[in-house]
C-alpha cells in the first residue's frame, strides 16, 4: 500500500508531478491498494473501495482515449491490449450479424434479370395485378434485418453485461465503412485517398444529402423523419437495451446498404424490365429499414438511386446535364462528386 499512496494521491489533487507516477502497476499493487482502502481504518470501507477504483479508473483513462499529458497511462499495454480486444469483438460480433446480408448480396450483379427489356409471356413476377414483386435474395436480407432484433435483445437483457458493452460501442460503425469504401470504388470516385475522412462518413450518413435528393426525387424529407428516432422508446422498454440494439442495427443497416449500392454500380447491362425490378427490390429493402425504426435509415441514396433507374431516358440526360453546370445545392464536393456519379453510371448500363 505504501507504494501507492504517495503517487496516486499527489496526482488525485492535481498536484503530484507526473513522475512521481509508475510507468505501470502489477496486479499485486492493485489489488494492494484496494484491498487497503476496503480494509483500512474506518467504517464506511465499500465506499473506501469506491472511491479507490473510481481513482484508478480515471488515472488510466477512458478506454481507447489518449491521455491527457498531466496524467500518463498507468496501465499502457494493459489499455492498448483491451482495445484490441474490443475492436476484435466488435469485429466478430458484426460479422456473425452481417454474414447472412453478405451473403444474399455478393452475386447479385451478375442475375440475368438486369438485362431483361421484356417481360416473359406468363411470367408471375413481371408484373400482373399485383405488380413486380421483390426478388428472393432481397426478401432474405429483409427478413435477416427483421430477425436481428430478437437475435439482439437477449445479450441487452442483463444490465451489468450491457453496462461493459455500452463502455466499448463508441467505435462500433467503423466496422461498416469497407462496403461503402467498395460503393464509392465502384461508382468511380476516389476521395483524395482520404477513405476513413469526413467525406464518407458524411455519405455513410446522408448528411446534406436527403434534402438536396428530396428535390431531385429521392427520399422526401417526409419520409426522412418516418426513418425512426432513437430517442423515441416506449414506456416498458429499458432505454440502454433499446439503444444498443439499434447501435447495431444501425452498423448493419449501414453495410447492407453500402454492399446493396455498390453491387448495383457493378451491374454491367439494365433493361426496360430489370430496371423495374431492381427499384421494386429497393423499395423493399427501404420499407424494412421504415419499419426497423432505426434513425438514420433508409438512407437516401437508396431512394434516389430507385428513381434513377426508372426515370425517363430524357429527364436523366438533362439532370446530367444540369449536374455539369454546377447544379449541386449543398452538398460538399465529395459527395456531390458521388451523385454525379452515380447518375452516369446509372445512365451507362441504361444505354441513355
Amino acid at each position: 500500500d505504501g507504494l501507492l499512496d504517495a503517487p496516486l494521491d499527489g496526482a488525485g489533487d492535481g498536484g503530484g508531478s507526473p513522475s512521481t507516477l509508475p510507468d505501470e502497476l502489477s496486479v499485486a499493487q492493485i489489488r494492494a491498494h484496494l484491498a487497503g482502502r476496503a480494509c483500512g481504518p474506518g467504517e464506511d470501507r465499500e465506499r473506501g473501495a469506491k472511491d479507490a477504483a473510481s481513482e484508478l479508473r480515471r488515472l488510466a483513462g477512458p478506454a481507447g482515449a489518449d491521455p491527457a499529458p498531466s496524467s500518463p497511462p498507468l496501465f499502457p499495454r494493459s489499455r492498448d491490449s483491451s482495445s484490441r480486444l474490443a475492436r476484435g469483438c466488435l469485429g466478430l460480433v458484426f460479422e456473425v450479424c452481417h454474414a447472412a446480408p453478405e451473403d444474399h448480396l455478393r452475386d447479385i450483379s451478375a442475375l440475368p434479370v438486369w438485362r431483361k427489356e421484356t417481360p416473359d409471356d406468363g411470367a408471375d413476377d413481371d408484373g400482373g395485378a399485383y405488380g413486380i414483386l421483390p426478388q428472393p435474395y432481397i426478401t432474405a436480407v429483409g427478413e435477416h434485418m427483421l430477425a436481428l432484433v430478437q437475435a439482439l435483445e437477449p445479450f441487452a437483457s442483463d444490465p451489468e453485461a450491457l453496462g461493459l458493452a455500452n463502455e466499448v460501442m463508441d467505435g462500433v460503425l467503423d466496422v461498416a465503412v469497407q462496403p461503402w469504401r467498395e460503393f464509392v470504388a465502384a461508382a468511380g470516385c476516389s476521395f483524395d485517398g482520404r477513405d476513413d475522412g469526413p467525406g464518407l462518413e458524411a455519405l455513410m450518413r446522408g448528411r446534406g444529402l436527403a434534402e438536396r435528393l428530396s428535390e431531385d426525387g429521392g427520399t422526401s424529407a417526409a419520409e426522412e423523419e418516418e426513418g425512426g428516432d432513437d430517442d423515441d422508446v416506449d414506456d416498458d422498454e429499458d432505454p440502454a437495451a433499446a439503444a444498443f440494439c439499434n447501435q447495431w442495427l444501425d452498423a448493419v443497416g449501414l453495410a447492407a446498404t453500402g454492399r446493396l449500392l455498390e453491387r448495383t454500380m457493378r451491374i454491367p447491362r439494365l433493361g426496360a424490365v430489370g430496371a423495374r425490378h431492381l427499384a421494386a427490390d429497393l423499395s423493399y429493402v427501404m420499407n424494412v429499414f421504415t419499419a426497423l425504426g432505426v434513425a438514420g435509415h433508409p438512407h437516401p441514396l437508396l431512394g434516389y438511386v430507385s428513381r434513377l433507374v426508372e426515370m425517363e431516358p430524357g429527364e436523366l440526360r438533362s439532370r446530367i446535364e444540369r449536374r455539369k453546370g454546377g447544379d449541386g445545392g449543398d452538398a460538399s464536393s465529395e459527395e456531390l462528386e458521388v451523385i454525379k456519379r452515380i447518375e452516369l453510371r446509372i445512365a451507362y448500363i441504361r444505354s441513355v
